[in-house]
């Protein structure tokens, strides 16, 4: 039984006994409720006062089973809610150390900080693809959903540094701030970016002055809602049939696009796209290569050579990253 179910049932057994015992001497004695109430209060904790009124035979009778029934009883229920209140405190206590002791077991995860619409509709595209997360937020409320959801997260400021490291800051892969105030935005990337240069941080914009301000305070990327509503509008008006392609391959039904890095012992490394037989095989175009030093080079020609480090952007049909996995080690 859980905390709050002991303590229900502890209260339900003293209330229980006290009515039963005094209506008890209600119906025997012929006493008043307040007499009778008076006389199973000091018989159920043992003081032994004095009796309130005469007794007579049946009432000592009562009086001996209200002492060995509803004593017992009491006890009972003190004993369930010092377990209430115990058990409580030790569960959530557990259940915090077993929180930490996941997180940090993680490596390679996204640190979402904010659980609003916009970090709750992230958490479930990223579930959605296997990839972990930690929920960093200050409202308990919030952090209870995402327990709800069997999900991991901090409860506490993530502009600390504490939070952050909590949370498996060096361990991780990437860090997203969404929290609903860009001044908060901020802080939490100079703090992110001060435990870690080489973090990928991804920062929410909702003023178009504060891109800036987040990019100079060391977010990698910075995303304005607002701006890419405005620009999916605009597209949806003057490319429509572009827009329902690209829907299609974000939704991976029908189509799916990736990217996939050419690790150093892959025999493509050293290929040309022609000679990879990526379209064959995998049955993908690459639409663009990403090249180590930065460049990207869009709709390469068939004899473009894939190097180490490449990163290949590619559109095919759903199941596009198992496919090229496969190839990585043929």
């Amino acid at each position: 039984m859980d905390p709050r179910g002991r303590l229900t049932a502890a209260l339900l057994v003293l209330t229980t006994t006290f009515l039963v015992g005094s209506a008890g001497y209600v119906a025997i004695e012929g006493v008043s409720f307040a007499d009778a109430a008076y006389m199973t209060a000091i018989t159920l904790s043992t003081v032994g006062f004095r009796e309130v009124f005469e007794l007579s035979p049946a009432g000592r009778f009562w009086t001996v089973l209200v002492i060995a029934v509803g004593v017992g009883a009491v006890f009972a229920a003190f004993g369930m809610l010092t377990a209430a209140v115990v058990g409580g405190e030790v569960g959530r206590i557990l259940g915090r150390r077993k929180l930490h002791d996941q997180i940090e077991h993680l490596h390679g995860h996204v640190i979402i900080c904010g659980f609003g619409r916009m970090g709750a509709l992230l958490c479930d595209h990223l579930r959605e693809r296997h990839v972990p997360v930690v929920v960093v937020d200050n409202d308990a409320a919030r952090t209870r959903q995402v327990e709800q959801l069997k999900g991991l997260y901090v409860l506490g400021d993530a502009a600390e540094e504490a939070t952050l490291i909590e949370a498996g800051l060096q361990r991780a892969r990437a860090l997203v701030a969404v929290l609903p105030h860009d001044a908060d935005n901020v802080f939490v990337t100079l703090t992110a970016r001060g435990l870690r240069k080489d973090l990928l941080i991804i920062a929410r914009a909702e003023q178009a002055a504060t891109e800036s301000k987040l990019l100079r305070a060391g977010a990698s990327r910075v995303i304005s809602p607002q701006s890419i509503g405005a620009l999916r509008i605009a597209n949806i008006l003057t490319r429509p049939h572009v827009v329902d392609l690209l829907d299609v391959a974000a939704r991976g039904v029908e189509l799916e696009m990736d990217q996939y890095v050419i690790s150093p012992e892959s025999p493509m490394r050293g290929k040309t796209l022609r000679d990879s037989q990526l379209r064959q095989k995998a049955r993908v175009m690459v639409v663009a290569i990403r090249r180590a030093d930065g460049r990207t080079v869009f709709n390469p020609e068939p004899d473009a050579v894939l190097e180490a480090g490449d990163q290949i952007i590619t559109i095919g049909q759903a199941g596009v990253s198992m496919r090229l996995e496969s190839l990585q080690w043929q």
